[in-house]
């Protein structure tokens, strides 16, 4: 992970932090999880004990990791998610790139304020944590914040290339600018073949 992109992780997970956002409000007991394994969810965050740094960010490092072990990718990472925390679209280009666009709902929008910070602190790769491929970036909350992803490096060292076939997860955390609001969103799916959209 580049310099940026851990500062940035650090001022998102700080700022839950000091809000007192309990990252795992809103997520399923485990047993609820191992019943149903969600592919496409997310929550609205609530305000709770104020939590340090390190223990925001683990309680998020976990969430994320369980969702990626635990949901099967039996959905091809093509055209529209929806969710009541954003709508997130997919396309895969000739080239390999898979790109994503994450716009807010009404709903989010109204929870979270008219500026949102979105970041990626999460993401995984056929059982593996990668480097996120999407930084933290503020806009109103009206943006179609996108990104995209082709090469990455896993956490730790080594790199790949997305691969049609490929298990990911991408784990979203979103900061509004009203005080204490936050969500988070993810998606399991299946890398489609080039040109899916």
């Amino acid at each position: 992970m580049s310099k940026q992109s851990r500062a940035g992780l650090l001022t998102s997970l700080a700022a839950a932090a000091a809000c007192g956002i309990l990252l795992t409000t809103g997520a399923a007991p485990a047993s609820a999880v191992d019943e149903s394994p969600s592919d496409n969810g997310g929550s609205f965050l609530t305000e709770a004990q104020p939590k340090d740094d390190a223990t925001a960010a683990e309680l998020a490092r976990q969430r994320a990791g369980e969702v990626h072990a635990r949901t099967p990718a039996s959905k091809l990472c093509t055209g529209t998610w929806t969710h009541a925390v954003s709508t997130v679209t997919f396309q895969r280009a000739t080239g390999g790139t898979l790109a994503w666009g994450f716009k807010l709902s009404h709903t989010a929008r109204a929870n979270l304020g008219p500026t949102v910070t979105v970041t990626m602190p999460y993401a995984y790769v056929n059982g593996k944590a990668v480097n996120p491929p999407y930084g933290p970036h503020t806009a109103l909350s009206t943006y179609n914040f996108h990104g995209s992803v082709k090469k990455y490096q896993y956490v730790g060292g080594g790199s790949g290339t997305i691969a049609t076939g490929n298990k990911v997860t991408f784990y979203w955390f979103l900061k509004g600018s009203k005080p204490n609001s936050a969500a988070d969103r993810y998606i399991t799916c299946k890398v489609p073949k080039p040109g899916s959209a």
